[in-house]
């Protein structure tokens, strides 16, 4: 149902809402004000980083506001994963065959039994052979 005015209210209702437009323009004006003087402090002799900083750590600010300071940051607050070295890739040397390794340890075993007197008393003792069934006791 559509209320239906008098013609004598209606002025009087314009201005109210009048007055109220008026007051809440100037609160927004004065809060326009206040949030460039602390912008402004804020941002007084700091660096370009300080200020993106000191802006999203703000809860009075807007979250969108905050969010593009945020990531304004990103870059400069943490370390980009980069490689520290590159690895030097090299193929290895191929194997010794056995019988070249053999050969090796039999001169040094020659080289150590002429040179030393331990070895060479090493060398003279008996040596016992095991069985093939496990008993190692002596025929002899």
């Amino acid at each position: 149902m559509l209320k239906i005015m008098d013609v004598q209210s209606q002025p009087d209702d314009l201005k109210a809402y009048a007055d109220r437009l008026e007051v809440l323009c100037r609160a927004q004006a004065d809060e326009i004000t206040r949030l460039r003087a602390e912008l402004a402090r804020a941002t007084e002799g700091a660096t370009a980083l300080a200020t993106l900083q000191a802006l999203y750590r703000s809860p009075d600010l807007p979250q969108s506001l905050r969010a593009k300071c945020a990531i304004g940051c990103l870059v400069h607050e943490t370390p980009a994963l980069k490689p520290v070295q590159q690895l030097e890739l090299a193929a290895e040397p191929a194997p010794e065959p056995l019988s070249v390794i053999v050969e090796k340890q039999r001169a040094r075993m020659i080289q150590m039994h002429q040179e030393s007197p331990e070895f060479r008393r090493l060398a003279s003792r008996q040596v016992i052979e095991l069985k093939p069934n496990g008993d190692d006791s002596n025929d002899d």
